[in-house]
């Protein structure tokens, strides 16, 4: 075997990390590992009988199709002990030794932050996501995120639509097509940053892959932010995860008349910082804007810019943030007629400014 070929071996046994870690420790490298032969690795490590067998059938195995497969798709693998390795997750208890990679990662993705929520993303939490991953990228952070429908994919989203920079973690083997509704995205995310899975090619998204996924998108960032969440949700997982690697934790609040911000609103209550504008973040993280996003998106020409307000607009605008406010309590601030208001906000709109949400909702998109 290559030292390549090596490595992937190891990987097909599918160890668990720590194991797979500490047998890297104890032989050396994956070629003496695989030298060495099942029944004495599983002395030295103490294997189950399955990780025996799975690390016995890796052996005989044959890896150029693999590795012709990964030159087709433009990827490469990055090991633990390459500089490249990003050094967030190498940080963690069970880093992953092989990652397969399309994309490339960069030693500023260093400055990374994930931005998750729930699949059943509403509209709120679909802007929210997207705002926030804009403005993060927009200030030279890296999104991470975990490619899945709903709220990960606004965030990568709208860190593209900044110019900016993302990194998307499967639950699956780079050749697998899941899920299908953001493969463009997962395309467009390899283009401006990396796409990543620690599993094998061909390997499906088993639910049990997920929580392994999540503990890649937290162990890369230096902070988690969860968006919108019900009570149970993947986002939740990833927000303990992230606590447990010693990461700060975010949740944006949401409206107490919704079941997707009941999650959020849990760990606000059990101490996770909020996070109502990319400042709260930055601020928290100490993270000053040294690095400039790659190039911002060019607005939409009929957007027009602050300065074009007028006096209401201005007011009206000023009243709104990230988080979701009602047109009465929007009134009620800015002291200005119904009429006028529903005006303004629809202006405000019309210029790109403004997004409407369901039951007379309203929030700041720039």
């Amino acid at each position: 075997m290559t030292e390549r070929e090596a490595w992937l071996a190891l990987n097909a046994a599918e160890l668990p990390p720590r194991t797979a870690l500490d047998l890297l420790d104890h032989y050396g490298s994956p070629d003496a590992i695989i030298a060495a032969g099942a029944r004495s690795v599983a002395q030295a490590a103490q294997l189950s009988p399955r990780e025996v067998m799975r690390l016995s059938a890796a052996a005989k195995r044959t890896y150029r199709p693999d590795l012709d497969k990964l030159d087709r798709l433009g990827a490469h693998l990055i090991t633990i002990r390459d500089s490249e390795y990003p050094s967030n997750l190498r940080q963690i208890h069970d880093p992953p030794p092989l990652l397969f990679v399309c994309g490339s990662i960069l030693p500023g993705d260093e400055r990374c932050i994930a931005v998750v929520g729930t699949r059943r993303v509403t509209p709120y939490g679909r802007l929210v996501s997207e705002t926030l991953a804009r403005d993060l990228a927009a200030r030279g952070i890296t999104v991470v995120s975990g490619l899945a429908v709903g709220a990960d994919a606004a965030a990568h989203r709208g860190a593209l639509s900044a110019g900016g920079r993302t990194i998307g973690i499967l639950a699956c083997g780079l050749d697998v097509p899941y899920p299908r509704d953001t493969l463009e995205l997962r395309e467009q995310a390899a283009e401006r940053g990396a796409v990543i899975s620690e599993v094998p090619l061909g390997t499906p998204a088993r639910p049990q892959r997920f929580a392994a996924r999540n503990r890649l998108v937290s162990g890369l960032a230096l902070g988690v932010v969860v968006t919108e969440a019900p009570e149970r949700s993947g986002a939740l997982i990833t927000a303990n995860l992230a606590a447990n690697q010693g990461r700060q934790v975010f949740a944006v609040p949401g409206s107490i008349n919704s079941e997707f911000s009941r999650g959020t609103h849990a760990l606000l209550r059990d101490g996770a910082h909020i996070a109502a504008s990319v400042e709260d973040i930055l601020d928290m993280l100490n993270l000053p804007e040294t690095i400039p996003a790659a190039k911002p998106e060019a607005p939409d020409e009929g957007a027009a810019r602050p300065a074009d307000l007028t006096v209401d607009e201005d007011a009206i605008l000023g009243a709104l943030s990230l988080q979701q406010r009602h047109v009465d309590d929007i009134i009620e601030e800015c002291r200005v007629p119904a009429s006028r208001a529903s005006a303004g906000l629809l202006m405000l709109e019309l210029k790109g400014l403004v997004r409407r949400l369901p039951g007379n909702m309203f929030m700041r998109v720039r």
